[in-house]
């Protein structure tokens, strides 16, 4: 297994790590999870309720995705929701009561393209394999055996970030978690793994000779505790106020309650809408914030014990200056995108030929007062040029508002008759409150220095407002590695601690290419010198036990 060494020489977490029962940011900041699970895969793949799950305050969202949805729009949701300062926690969900298909959930993340993704957001991600594998208990032995080959094999793609092991049995058995959750945890060359237990355990169905507890209260105040005891990472995955087909009744306020006494994380299930089999596990009518009913509105506004009221978003989500995960060298190609040039519109055309409307700008926010849509949505233009390079990874960020619900087309393509996009249009669903909108693209194109950015408006003849338009470069991961490790190591006197079986001391290039071995050991060595040469590169210590 690779460990990277950073500029002072030790092996650093690019993001998110666990250490005793606990999660923590890389700052150090101990994070209790605070969210809900939502279905994109089936009801949402663009990522529009992303917004209004963040007016929870949720402070994580779980990324229902399947191997058959494009990893270009699960990298799309997991930036809105690093963008709206929520910790993405995609998911494999094909594995759902099936354990031969961890397999194929392994053979998704490992993925030239799902790798690169993980890269790009590693300081937000925490990667969970696959929804409740297996449709029984496993055999120990065998759970160890495959989850230890799923983890070691990202390990050696270089995912670093922590890695969630759902429990197995529908996600149900404690009992694998709380014993071989250890052993992998230990045997994880990053230490750095969540176990999930997914709380289906309706008391009608309860059994206190199979689970060893008098009630289903007991069993979840028992298995959190026996976490702590046995210092597991432990979050409750899943859980609702019945389980699937209606089957009465989940204790859902006394797993609350447990969890916040003994701060664990948990995630409910689900934002909705789409539970067909059981519609009251939906936490919402149409995905929208102000649809939130009954047991939804509950955990996530009103009680005490609720989302809103003990979720705790990380500092450096919070405080950080940023648009998605893979963040943007900070230039911004838009000229006067903040509208606060002398001209406010600086920069900006608009082509209002099919329609009627007039453009003001005051403290940075465009209105456009729409007096006529037009026909089409391309009635109405509001347009930027500017140059875009081909192999170039862009972050395209803004926000908006609207007097009522309205749809706002967005556009960045070639200027010409023929429509040639650059970025995934977008159609937005503007509401009466500010909301901000954020994805990423790479030029696949031939470098055009005069493509546009186009706002099509018409149609409706709904006024809506514009602020804070953004495009920004991505860094890449070469980058991100050079940003962040690169050194000329022949500045550098520092010392590294030897793995304790064979092991070699790679040199690589920003890029990735090998340029040397520069020392080896049977293991065991202890403390060792960094050697001073004459090349500037990336240190990797390369454990080959």
């Amino acid at each position: 297994m690779e460990k990277i060494k950073d500029m002072n020489g030790s092996s650093v977490k690019p993001g998110f790590f666990v250490q005793d029962s606990f999660l923590y940011s890389k700052d150090n900041e101990k994070v209790v999870l605070r969210g809900v699970n939502h279905m994109f895969i089936w009801t949402d793949r663009e990522g529009k309720t992303i917004p209004e799950i963040a007016k929870t305050g949720a402070n994580c969202v779980r990324i229902v995705w399947n191997t058959r949805g494009r990893i270009s729009d699960l990298d799309n949701i997991i930036s809105l929701c690093i963008a709206n300062g929520m910790i993405p926690i995609p998911e494999i969900h094909d594995t759902t009561g099936n354990w031969d298909r961890l397999s194929d959930a392994l053979e998704f993340w490992l993925r030239e393209e799902a790798l690169q993704m993980i890269y790009n957001h590693q300081e937000y991600l925490i990667l969970n394999i696959g929804n409740e594998p297996g449709d029984k208990a496993q055999n120990p032995d065998e759970f160890f055996n495959a989850y230890n080959i799923i983890v070691t094999k990202l390990r050696a793609s270089g995912v670093r970030v922590p890695i969630m092991i759902d429990a197995d049995e529908w996600g149900q058995n404690e009992k694998n978690l709380l014993n071989v959750g250890p052993k992998l945890l230990q045997a994880d060359p990053e230490h750095n793994l969540i176990f999930s237990i997914h709380m289906w355990w309706p008391t009608e169905r309860h059994n206190p000779v199979a689970t060893g507890y008098e009630t289903v209260k007991d069993r979840i105040k028992g298995t959190l505790e026996e976490s702590l005891r046995r210092k597991i990472p432990l979050i409750v995955g899943e859980f609702a106020p019945v389980a699937a087909g209606g089957v009465r009744e989940i204790p859902y306020k006394f797993i609350m309650s447990e969890c916040e006494r003994l701060n664990i994380g948990w995630l409910a299930w689900s934002w909705g809408p789409g539970n067909f089999d059981s519609p009251e596990m939906d936490m919402t009518v149409h995905g929208s914030y102000n649809t939130l009913v009954g047991w939804g509105k509950e955990i996530a506004v009103d009680s005490s014990l609720g989302i809103q009221n003990t979720s705790v978003i990380p500092n450096f989500i919070q405080s950080k200056d940023f648009t998605t995960g893979s963040q943007g060298t900070g230039t911004n190609i838009i000229e006067n995108g903040d509208f606060s040039a002398e001209d406010a519109l600086s920069g900006w055309t608009t082509d209002f030929w099919g329609g009627k409307g007039e453009v003001t700008v005051k403290d940075g926010v465009v209105h456009f007062d729409i007096k006529k849509g037009g026909k089409d949505s391309w009635n109405l233009q509001f347009k930027q040029h500017f140059a875009l390079h081909k192999g170039v990874t862009y972050i395209f960020s803004m926000r908006a508002k609207a007097d009522k619900p309205r749809t706002l087309n967005v556009n960045i393509k070639k200027d010409c008759e023929t429509y040639t996009p650059y970025a995934n249009g977008r159609i937005l669903d503007l509401s009466t409150s500010w909301q901000n909108f954020s994805w990423k693209f790479t030029m696949k194109e031939e470098t055009d220095v005069d493509a546009v950015l186009i706002f099509d408006m018409g149609g409706v003849p709904i006024s809506w407002n514009l602020a804070d338009v953004s495009l920004v470069h991505a860094r890449s991961v070469a980058d991100r590695l050079n940003r962040t490790f690169q050194r000329n190591v022949q500045k550098n006197s520092g010392y590294f601690n030897a793995p304790n079986g064979p092991w070699e001391l790679h040199l690589y290039s920003t890029n990735g290419t090998l340029l040397d071995i520069l020392d080896k050991g049977k293991g065991g060595e202890g403390m060792r010198q960094y050697p001073k040469i004459e090349r500037s590169g990336i240190m990797v210590i390369k454990d080959l036990g």
